[in-house]
């Protein structure tokens, strides 16, 4: 499908390509959104470019996602999407930034761009040139990783309290929060490589397409510099946090188990005495005086019973309980 950003009256107007006729007077963005043989061929003709395959946006060497054809820069990143339905991969964004337009080749929706149109649409002054679409669009993404880290903050911080509550630090909710956490961190580190990206795209795009020198452009771009920057410390951090936690829950399961052995243990040696004392009387021998005796099995069990208590003391003593 192809989606023609128009300027109109001063703002961006969204037209939809029916008919693959010409492209309009004063497109400025191009949205190709999984698009078919036909409108690949289509905008390749209109403009005299070579739009990347899927194939090709999959490639992860520099020279394949970044590079410049007589004035028309390419430039791939990588975005998370499928946060929302807890299952996050990774998808690849192609911006082609040309003298007259910016095309946009991807195969996924994408919130970051359903937020764009809606910045541009309250703020139509901010977003009148192809510079300032890219740019646009670039934040919109960071934005949205800025929002997912967010989430995945508050998160972290329920995780915490879970972990530390002693009413509820069981074994099955430790286990349950095990994944969780392991989840966490593989969201992390999606956003941590749609982040480094990012970065790579900013750097390209300063070196090849030119640093605004004023402007609206100029702005823009500070900002999202900015914004990277801080956001891979604070991602950085949540991977922290991740491991401490981690740390922290396998730790709590590990002394719920050594006492449960304790218990166990415990037992054994607290039956041990009892145990020695009635194997002793179960003998038998002819010349045992016990065996005659009226308060010899009374005895017997009184044995037992002090032969247990004294060792549950000791451990009590000893602070082993």
């Amino acid at each position: 499908m192809i989606i023609f950003h128009c300027l109109e009256n001063g703002a961006l107007v969204r037209r939809t390509a029916e008919h693959l006729q010409a492209l309009p007077d004063n497109v400025l963005w191009i949205d190709l959104l999984s698009p078919d043989q036909q409108e690949e061929r289509f905008v390749e003709s209109a403009l005299g470019l070579d739009i990347p395959t899927r194939e090709e946006l999959a490639e992860i060497e520099d020279s394949s996602r970044f590079y410049d054809e007589d004035g028309v820069v390419f430039m791939t990143t990588t975005v998370v999407m499928g946060i929302t339905d807890r299952r996050p991969k990774n998808a690849e964004v192609t911006f082609v930034l040309t003298r007259r337009c910016l095309i946009t080749v991807r195969y996924a929706e994408l919130s970051a761009f359903r937020q764009f149109e809606t910045k541009s649409a309250r703020q139509p002054s901010v977003f009148g040139t192809s510079h300032q679409i890219f740019l646009g669009l670039a934040d919109a993404v960071v934005d949205r990783i800025a929002d997912v880290l967010e989430n995945v903050q508050v998160e972290l911080q329920a995780l915490s309290c879970r972990i530390f509550d002693e009413r509820k630090a069981q074994r099955r909710d430790l286990q349950q929060i095990i994944q969780q956490l392991g989840q966490h961190r593989s969201l992390l580190s999606q956003l941590g490589e749609s982040l480094f990206s990012s970065t790579r795209l900013i750097a390209f795009y300063r070196l090849h397409a030119g640093e605004p020198k004023q402007g609206v452009a100029k702005g823009l771009l500070k900002a999202l510099e900015r914004d990277v920057r801080s956001l891979g410390e604070h991602q950085a951090r949540l991977l922290g946090d991740i491991a401490f936690l981690l740390d922290a829950t396998l730790g709590l399961i590990n002394i719920e188990q050594n006492s449960i052995i304790k218990v166990f243990s415990i037992a054994a040696v607290l039956f041990l005495p009892p145990t020695l004392v009635g194997t002793v009387y179960g003998m038998n021998f002819e010349h045992m005086p016990e065996l005659g005796w009226l308060l010899g099995y009374p005895m017997a069990l009184m044995m037992m019973v002090i032969s247990a208590i004294i060792p549950y003391a000791w451990f009590k003593f000893r602070d082993w309980l």
